[in-house]
């Protein structure tokens, strides 16, 4: 690719996430780890212990009783989940304080967060057992774009406007403009981070689809939850945003537009 796509990958690799996502995901493949043994790493860390109960306690999950000690959080949602909501949490301390003067850093957000809840509801819809972990795929679907408009941002700013005055995908105007859309470059991201393949795999494809592919539901899901989250943040008219949607997510995950 061109040199556009060296400064992209270079951005791309100098943003880390924090130690405590890397000391968890040491225990858990190691494979003999215990329940207790999460719980104990994640509590010398006083503010990701205070973000995780505050999350496990939202209206997002919906637990009856108040879960007060980390322990009792794992016990409940397993070490799968709660290492996913540490990576969630770890995301947003790598991400968070990234500035970008040509992008709404907080629409930014906004929309990532609506993309996610649309791919846990939509992924529970479909039956999909590992649906919060399509919480995480949601919110990692548009990565890409910050990072473009950091790295490239004259060209992110060109594609994105003549998406808009064209109504074509950004996808593809990305692909004419800069030679690579946002879904590549979250990709690379993501495997600088070592995430699982299952996550890499869904988010570099998630934009258009190809039958011999692993995770094609879960791309059809985060496609859709893509505009679904773009819409309510927008506060668009759902179906004028669906309208761009590929057909062959309605067909694989077995939804429609009604």
């Amino acid at each position: 690719m061109s040199n556009h796509w060296d400064k992209v990958t270079i951005e791309a690799n100098l943003i880390s996430l924090p130690d405590i996502y890397w000391r968890l995901k040491e225990i858990v493949d190691a494979r003999d780890y215990s329940m207790q043994d999460v719980a104990q790493l994640i509590v010398y860390d006083p503010g990701l212990t205070v973000r995780l109960l505050r999350i496990v306690n939202s209206a997002y999950f919906g637990f009856s009783a108040k879960i007060d000690t980390v322990n009792h959080a794992v016990s409940i949602l397993g070490v799968k989940q709660i290492q996913d909501l540490v990576l969630t949490t770890s995301i947003a301390d790598a991400l968070g304080d990234y500035e970008c003067e040509h992008l709404d850093i907080k629409q930014f957000w906004m929309r990532s967060v609506y993309r996610a809840i649309a791919a846990r509801e939509l992924a529970q819809v479909c039956n999909l057992m590992d649906s919060e972990r399509m919480f995480v795929a949601g919110l990692l679907s548009g990565i890409g774009h910050l990072i473009m408009y950091q790295s490239v941002p004259v060209l992110a700013q060109q594609a994105q406007r003549e998406a808009r005055e064209s109504g074509r995908p950004l996808y593809l105007l990305e692909r004419e403009v800069a030679g690579f859309d946002h879904a590549q470059v979250a990709a690379v991201l993501m495997k600088n981070w070592k995430l699982p393949a299952s996550l890499v795999t869904v988010i570099e494809h998630h934009l258009e689809f190809d039958a011999d592919e692993d995770y094609l539901l879960e791309a059809a899901i985060v496609h859709l939850a893509a505009l679904f989250g773009d819409a309510f943040a927008q506060n668009l008219q759902l179906d004028e945003v669906l309208v761009g949607a590929n057909s062959q997510a309605w067909d694989i995950t077995g939804l429609d537009t009604g």
